[in-house]
């Protein structure tokens, strides 16, 4: 091979490779690297406002799970809003703590949906005037009956739950007494009870009042069955029966309460004692016939 074929070889080598890489150069100048973006630090929020947790209709009575705290911007928050600022674990404690004395136990007086905040003027706390105007449902009435520590439970029972009411009264049986209880009203809703908590000593004060939610019917069947005997309250479960929630489901409002109703059951002293007989002839009704100048006694069993 001669010296100049030897020469345009070398040449074009030097040309390719010169080509390669300012083409290499080229893309590599065009192609976008992608740069992983760094990753922002979680900032706790400086402001927390107190919100429903569900759909919170007018009239029912507040509990813990029906609320939560909601980051929130600081603009221009109403003074009506329940705020909890950040802060110490301490203070955190001591803000909820304040929240819970001013929200807990109070009425909706105004509808509020799932994620509002409580605003002040659409609640209303127990004491205040028109509470238990905002705590009756329409159509219903509120009244007061006298408890003592053994027919309220002890203390046990509170605003929102439900309760039947049972009469122990004493009834006549031709020369004897009887003595008997019955269940005049069921599923009775607690509207208050007038118990505090000394804050001295801790030791909780048993009301001696309580206000129950009922129709007019049934306010006067109570205050008739305030003068026949002592009356006493019988705490029902938060959950509900098989014949209860067959009802419930098949009234359409699955998540309502069932209103108050007369009850069913009673009870002879003669159920409770083995010792105490029926008397013989207390247990007949007699009625006199007269047909003409002819008189005669009938007599008819009575339902024991």
């Amino acid at each position: 091979m001669s010296v100049r074929n030897i020469l345009l070889v070398v040449a074009a080598l030097l040309i390719t490779v010169g080509t390669g890489l300012l083409a290499r150069s080229w893309l590599n100048s065009q192609r976008v690297e992608t740069v992983a973006a760094p990753v922002a630090e979680a900032v706790p929020a400086s402001t927390y406002v107190l919100v429903a947790n569900e759909d919170l209709p007018s009239g029912m009575l507040l509990k813990k799970e029906n609320v939560r705290w909601q980051a929130w911007p600081d603009e221009a928050l109403p003074e009506t809003y329940i705020v909890r600022k950040h802060a110490t674990p301490e203070e955190t404690a001591i803000q909820e703590a304040a929240a819970d004395e001013e929200v807990l136990g109070a009425v909706v007086r105004r509808g509020i949906s799932a994620g509002e905040p409580i605003a002040r003027g659409r609640i209303i706390k127990a004491g205040e005037r028109g509470f238990l105007a905002a705590v009756l449902r329409p159509g219903f009435r509120a009244m007061s009956v006298r408890v003592d520590a053994t027919s309220g439970i002890a203390g046990f029972v509170q605003p929102g739950d439900r309760v039947d009411v049972i009469l122990t009264h004493q009834i006549p049986r031709g020369d004897t007494i009887r003595r008997a209880s019955e269940t005049i009203l069921s599923n009775v809703r607690v509207l208050a009870i007038d118990q505090t908590t000394n804050d001295e000593t801790g030791e909780a004060k048993v009301g001696k009042n309580a206000t129950f939610e009922l129709t007019p019917k049934q306010t006067e069947l109570l205050t008739v069955a305030n003068d026949l005997g002592a009356l006493s309250l019988a705490l029902r479960s938060l959950a509900k029966d098989d014949a209860e929630m067959d009802s419930l489901v098949n009234s359409g409002e699955p998540l309502a309460e069932l209103d108050p109703e007369r009850g069913q059951t009673y009870t002879w002293d003669s159920e409770v004692s083995r010792l105490i007989w029926r008397p013989s002839g207390t247990n007949q009704d007699i009625v006199q016939v007269n047909r003409g100048k002819e008189s005669q006694e009938q007599r008819f069993d009575k339902r024991q």
